[in-house]
């Protein structure tokens, strides 16, 4: 291009090229960190028109429900438990695919949003081990709500109660079907009595019982959420601000009911130095914080995996500032891995802990047999990319309990053991699909394409220089040779 042009002319075009390559190098080296910021802000922030909102506002990852229920294999012996423990076999999973929708969104001025979440569940028969009309045995569990809520109730009260039982042919225990207990849910006429006559001590908000009856296509049941858009920053990405409307559930005292981690999809971008998460469980009305644990890699992206430890589901026996969870008179009223949640389930005696009482007090394992808890089993863990938030795998269980005890006034309560009777349990599993985690690697290399580029142009500059140097050296050496000669 350049065959005709003198030697002046070839060195300022190697001259310009040399400056220009070494410029690009500069001008990227010292502004790219800004523009890959603003890039990544774009792309992980919740916008309209941002990757991340395309990923959250319906769940692109494959998600399941398994659930598992407990059969009471010799609950006619319930009396006799002094001589044989009650004994559960473990049923299931009963899989569901889960998906996430997000509903009435409104985009507040502040950098945050408002919206509902409507959940779908549809059922996995080939992912299953068993039958939605498999039956199970275990507690009549509309028979213990009703004589908890009237367990302080006058004598006359109890003794229409105990009639109108033995009337109905209840029983302490029943066999039901799977489908009835989880989503159609349970029709009975104790419930309906106790409906026509609800008052303070006594208000149900629901027609018929099931652990997710009138849950499937909700948009209201999990309720309001306000959360950070990260618009403004991506540190707070995801996290809650408001639940219904309050920065506080007012079921817990003190801290414990206030608001905060994030709904479980959306993260912070950056969690390379720490050391704790926090997600909020609408199942349970609170926060629940996981620990750091050990590195976890999967599609060639290396996460920080967190868990659920003792502390979770601690009342202040070997953690003092998780006492603000224990909500009775008395506390502490529990022992430890086993959470109080009757004023989140409606006054109704439920209790959570992690599934088959793992890291629970062994108090309660020692009042039952067949229940087998183990980590790589029952383990509450969320895993994250640290760089930019993103859940790369997240196994969320939890197992509810009723608590069994001798009430007074009652005759199918007075002779039975006090105890936490395991009644379902729950594993809520996702995972970053290979599609999905090659939008991630692509965001984590975003932030050093510009160092890279910068590192090439500006050895490309160093070349051309030594290159150019090399050749005029060469030249001039040559010019002196020949000028020597002549003379």
């Amino acid at each position: 291009m350049c065959s005709k042009c003198t030697d002046f002319q070839k060195k300022i075009w190697i001259f310009g090229c040399s400056t220009f390559f070494f410029l690009t190098a500069l001008i990227l080296g010292l502004l790219w960190p800004l523009i890959s910021s603003n890039m990544l802000v774009k792309k992980l922030s919740l916008t309209p028109d941002s990757t991340n909102y395309k990923n959250w506002i319906r769940t692109p990852i494959p998600m399941y429900l398994e659930l598992y229920l407990f059969n009471w294999t010799n609950a006619d012996q319930v009396e006799n438990y002094t001589i044989v423990k009650p004994n559960f076999q473990q049923l299931g999973p009963y899989t569901f695919k889960e998906v996430h929708e997000r509903t009435k969104l409104i985009w507040n001025d502040n950098n945050t949003i408002t919206f509902n979440q409507r959940r779908i569940w549809n059922f996995v028969p080939e992912l299953s081990n068993g039958t939605l009309d498999d039956e199970v045995t275990n507690l009549n569990i509309i028979t213990l709500i009703a004589t908890d809520y009237l367990k302080n109730a006058p004598a006359w009260e109890k003794f229409i109660i105990n009639g109108f039982l033995k009337m109905s042919s209840s029983f302490l225990w029943e066999h039901k079907k799977v489908r009835q207990l989880l989503f159609d849910g349970l029709n009975d006429r104790l419930l309906n009595l106790l409906r026509t006559i609800q008052n303070s001590s006594i208000n149900i908000p629901f027609d018929k019982f099931g652990y997710f009856y009138n849950r499937n296509l909700s948009e209201t049941y999990d309720g309001i959420f306000t959360m950070n858009t990260g618009v403004d920053d991506l540190n707070k990405l995801g996290e809650l601000t408001l639940w219904n409307g309050k920065k506080n559930t007012g079921m817990y005292p003190g801290k414990c009911g206030n608001v905060y981690g994030t709904t479980g999809e959306l993260w912070p971008a950056t969690h390379e130095n720490k050391t704790n998460i926090t997600v909020f469980a609408t199942d349970v009305c609170r926060s629940v914080t996981l620990q750091y644990d050990s590195p976890l890699e999967l599609f060639e992206i290396t996460g920080k995996k967190y868990i659920g430890d003792d502390r979770v589901f601690d009342n202040g026996v070997k953690y003092p500032e998780q006492s603000c969870y224990c909500t009775s008179d008395k506390c502490p009223s529990l022992a430890p891995g086993v959470f109080n949640v009757s004023q989140c389930k409606f006054g109704s005696p439920m209790f959570v802990s992690f599934p088959h009482f793992y890291l629970a007090d062994e108090s309660y394992l020692n009042k039952l047999t067949g229940l087998k808890p183990n980590k790589s089993e029952h383990e509450f863990y969320i895993a994250l990319e640290p760089k930019t938030g993103i859940p790369l795998d997240i196994r969320a269980q939890l197992q509810i309990n009723l608590k069994l005890e001798p009430i007074e006034g009652y005759k199918f309560y007075e002779k039975v053991p006090n105890m936490m009777v395991p009644m379902i349990w729950f594993r809520q599993r996702a995972q970053l699909t290979s599609e999905l985690a090659d939008q991630a690697k692509i965001a984590l290399i975003l932030p050093s394409v510009g160092t890279y580029i910068a590192v090439l142009f500006g050895l490309i500059a160093i070349v051309i220089s030594i290159v150019s140097i090399i050749i005029f050296l060469k030249r001039y050496h040559q010019t002196n040779v020949y000028e020597e000669l002549q003379e």
